[in-house]
């Protein structure tokens, strides 16, 4: 078996492995995968054999269960009595015994059981008949054979390929797959391959030493590898690559089989040869299937024997202040090379690495200073009465650090963790790793409305126009022994402006954040004022004389304008009282209907006697009267309506054709 000289672990979820060795002549390679590895194997399988050798085949086990594998075979091993059971089945078969006292050879005639008495003990065996050179059958004791060989080669093949099946399906969940190569004298192979692999993971550790002029500050950083194989990784090379590259599971293990058509074969009498008629035209009958495009092979990190990348530059960081005093040095230096393909990132360890089988690792993939600080970060989301200490990390290793967990320790001691997410170099981060409670912070939150600034009509409505101030004020409380570099998130208004505020020295989706001094045992106020403007419309066409007083009172409108908006509200009185002279001749048409009703039910019940007759004569002409009225209050609707809608056009007129725009200090 070649050993696995190259691991190269994926964020997800992948391993790229690469095996080198040395093969001579005809060689064959085996190779065992669990069931589940089979697909990915074979789809990215890559071997190569150097110094002019040929790959001719690649072979690995099927996957039907044992015992459709074993239908095949006209002969098995039983479980009990194998020599007498499996030669009982060689039956025709000529071999050759090896005896302590000699040799024979014949054909397979049997094998038959027999008992002899040692003593008192009764002994069970078998004799083998052989059957030798066509004249005589000879006897064989099964106890006194020492050996027995097949002359047929292809029975021994056959043979030898059961007894392979069987030990494979020993090994639960393993098949084997076997490289041949053809080629001469001795030389080098390489085979490559992907398979799915547990995810590797960070994990960082940030040192924090000295105090003044002197603090330093160092990141460690570690990855966590797991070797879930049946295979130890001795001092291999590893690669650590962050990203996602497109990666999927394809069926290839499986056989595949096409459901065709079952013909049966009709018996029938014989006919005379048929003739069929000619046809015109047409043609392209045997159409050619569309050929299958071979699978795309799956991306590998680098060709087997590669160069490994140019090392990257490396940036040693430096302390937040210079420093005099740095942090003990680690106990051995870590060298990892680093290089961007694509959207891929790979970490190279330098050193080989060794992980036994079914164990994982932790193995060193940065010690270097970096530029940072401890400070504390207040955001009332997160905590509403004390901010978090927190790390000020600039990452000048000159790596990209993948995202995991990172444990602080200051002087010595553990102080606190914290998550990192994925930065790249020369990124910064704050970092909140614990709770101060040394510092209590309280907000004051108060709101104020200014006077109107501004004025304007504009499409038939007075927009006048306010400042709101929302102030926000801190009270920190700093009851530590030393000062606080304090970040302070605030929470913006959409749409606002900072007013008489310091500058942040950032801003986030939703958040100012702002930096500041708080003295030892001293309380800091911090007043954050942002203005936003408000507003509010009034529709001229639907406001009163008396309003318009109101905005000329104020200032609002000038005395030009409030002269226009008398002349609007005249008008507007107008129609008004038209609309209302209206109406109530509607109403009294809607009366007399109803009294016309009342009277056509009356003539209704009159009958033909003489008084009757008076009365509907009365009812009559009551109802003529009152279509009278009705035709001569329709008149006047509409004669309303044309002044109401003159009226209406010429408000319309004068609303259209009036503009103001005035901002007040």
């Amino acid at each position: 078996m070649l050993p696995i000289t190259s691991v190269v672990l994926f964020k997800h979820g992948v391993g790229y492995f690469e095996r080198h060795g040395k093969i001579s002549g005809e060689a064959s390679v085996e190779l065992s995968f669990r069931q589940s590895e089979m697909n990915d194997v074979l789809k990215s399988l890559t071997v190569l054999d150097h110094d002019g050798g040929l790959v001719s085949s690649i072979s690995y086990e099927s996957t039907q269960p044992l015992s459709r594998q074993l239908e095949d075979f006209a002969i098995h091993i039983p479980e009990g009595h194998a020599i007498s059971g499996l030669l009982g089945q060689l039956t025709g078969t000529r071999v050759v015994v090896h005896r302590a006292d000699g040799r024979g050879e014949g054909v397979v005639a049997g094998v038959e059981p027999f008992s002899r008495r040692e003593g008192e003990a009764i002994i069970e065996s078998h004799r083998l008949s052989l059957w030798v050179e066509g004249m005589a059958l000879e006897s064989h004791d099964l106890a006194d054979i020492r050996r027995i060989e097949l002359a047929d080669a292809a029975l021994r093949k056959d043979l030898q390929h059961l007894l392979d099946i069987l030990i494979s399906a020993k090994k639960k969940d393993l098949k084997r797959l076997t490289i041949f190569s053809r080629g001469e004298g001795e030389r080098q192979m390489s085979v490559s391959y992907v398979i799915e692999t547990p995810v590797w993971k960070t994990s960082y550790r940030v040192l924090l030493y000295g105090e003044g002029e002197s603090r330093s500050t160092a990141v460690q950083g570690w990855a966590v590898v797991d070797n879930t194989g049946d295979e130890d990784w001795n001092e291999v090379e590893l690669t650590l690559v962050a990203g996602l590259p497109i990666s999927f599971v394809h069926d290839l293990y499986s056989p595949r089989y096409k459901r065709r058509p079952v013909v049966v074969v009709q018996e029938e009498a014989a006919y005379a040869p048929p003739v069929l008629e000619h046809g015109f035209g047409g043609g392209g009958m045997l159409a050619e299937e569309p050929m299958a495009m071979p699978a795309a092979a799956a991306p590998v990190p680098r060709a087997p024997g590669a160069p490994p990348p140019p090392p990257a530059p490396a940036r040693g960081g430096t302390a937040a202040r210079s420093r005099s005093a740095p942090p003990p040095p680690p106990p051995q230096a870590v060298t990892t090379r680093t290089q961007e393909v694509g959207d891929l990132l790979h970490y190279t360890i330098d050193n080989p690495v060794t992980v036994r089988r079914k164990q994982s690792a932790l193995v060193p993939i940065l010690h270097r200073d970096f530029l940072g600080k401890r400070i504390a970060i207040y955001n009332p989301d997160v905590r509403e009465q004390n901010p978090m200490s927190a790390l000020l990390f600039k990452n000048t290793t000159g790596l990209t650090l993948e995202g995991g967990p990172l444990t602080v320790i200051e002087d010595g001691a553990y102080i606190g963790e914290a998550m990192l997410e994925t930065i790249k170099p020369d990124e910064e981060r704050v970092i909140p790793f614990s709770v101060e409670l040394g510092c209590r912070i309280a907000v004051d939150h108060r709101s104020e409305l200014t006077d109107v600034h501004r004025a304007r009509i504009v499409n038939g409505s007075l927009w006048l126009h306010r400042y709101r101030l929302q102030r926000k004020i801190y009270v920190i409380a700093n009851k530590t022994d030393r000062p606080i570099d304090l970040f302070l998130d605030h929470r913006f208004v959409r749409g606002y402006e900072l007013e008489g505020t310091p500058e942040p020295v950032e801003r986030t989706e939703s958040f100012y954040r702002f930096r500041f001094d708080v003295a030892a045992k001293t309380t800091h106020r911090f007043t954050v004022t942002e203005k936003g403007e408000e507003h509010q419309s009034h529709a001229i066409g639907s406001t009163n004389l008396e309003t318009f007083g109101v905005w000329l009172k104020h200032g609002y409108v000038d005395p030009a304008t409030h002269a226009a908006l008398a002349r609007i509200a005249g008008l507007a009185a107008e129609v008004a009282q038209l609309r209302h002279r209206a109406s109530a001749h509607e109403a009294t048409i809607k009366s007399i209907f109803e009294n016309q009703g009342r009277l056509r039910e009356n003539l209704r019940a009159l009958g033909s006697a003489a008084d009757e007759r008076k009365l509907r004569e009365r009812y009559v002409a009551e109802l003529a009267d009152e279509e009278d009225r009705l035709a001569a209050l329709r008149q006047e609707i509409a004669a309303l309506e044309a002044e109401r809608e003159t009226k209406e056009q010429s408000m319309r007129d004068e609303i259209a054709g009036l503009s103001f725009d005035s901002a007040r200090g």
